[in-house]
């Protein structure tokens, strides 16, 4: 029995990754599930943080590594912990999961100092916690309404720092799509790629949950 249960959230903006744990933690199947604890790390811990200090010019590999690891290191003290109390029962007990929204795929895709190499062992950390790892995706053509139309005007000021025009925006983030999906290949974990572009969430998080195994 693995004492641990993990999922990551991977995708670019507005491909539903908020919208996908929000309705997770609403279903019975996981919040009423017994013995089992449940840590959710939002993007705003997993990466964001250090968003200041990039803009600054000021972050440096040893940033993003140490980030992946204070989040990585209580998990995996926490798989020692249940590993000596040897508890004995059904599989799904006695156990905890976590969700992470955006992890190391990201810091080695956003971050222009990080690469592939920089994470291969964070990848292998998360593989020993029994994670598995699901790749949100959309097509091009609801690209501008989902990444630029749907929201306020402070993220538009955001994303133009990428682009000038709409086209150009939608083509900086298709791009960024291809360029994690290559990574999302490389990775060792268990993965599902999941096309978000009808916003079925109700049917997209039925597919997460049973691919998750929780």
């Amino acid at each position: 029995m693995s004492q641990t249960t993990g999922i990551i959230l991977e995708g670019i903006p507005a491909t539903g990754k908020s919208t996908i744990i929000s309705e997770m933690l609403s279903r019975s199947e996981i919040i009423n599930r017994d013995f089992m604890s449940l840590f959710t790390f939002g993007e705003d811990i997993t990466q964001r943080v250090l968003e200041r200090k990039d803009n600054k010019g000021k972050i440096t590999k040893d940033d993003n590594l140490n980030l992946l690891n204070d989040i990585l290191t209580p998990l995996e003290k926490y798989k020692i912990y249940y590993q000596k109390r040897g508890w004995i029962g059904d599989k799904k007990e006695h156990r905890y999961g976590f969700i992470l929204e955006r992890f190391h795929l990201t810091h080695a895709n956003y971050f222009s100092h990080m690469g592939w190499e920089d994470v291969i062992d964070v990848d292998q950390r998360l593989l020993k916690l029994n994670s598995k790892l699901c790749f949100l995706t959309m097509e091009k053509k609801v690209m501008e309404e989902r990444i630029i139309h749907s929201r306020g005007e402070e993220w538009r000021k955001y994303i133009s720092r990428f682009a000038n025009s709409n086209k150009e925006i939608v083509n900086y983030y298709y791009q960024q799509q291809q360029n994690k999906r290559m990574l999302v290949d490389r990775s060792s974990l268990p993965k599902l790629i999941l096309d978000t572009s009808t916003k079925n969430w109700g049917e997209i998080v039925d597919e997460i949950i049973s691919f998750w195994g929780i």
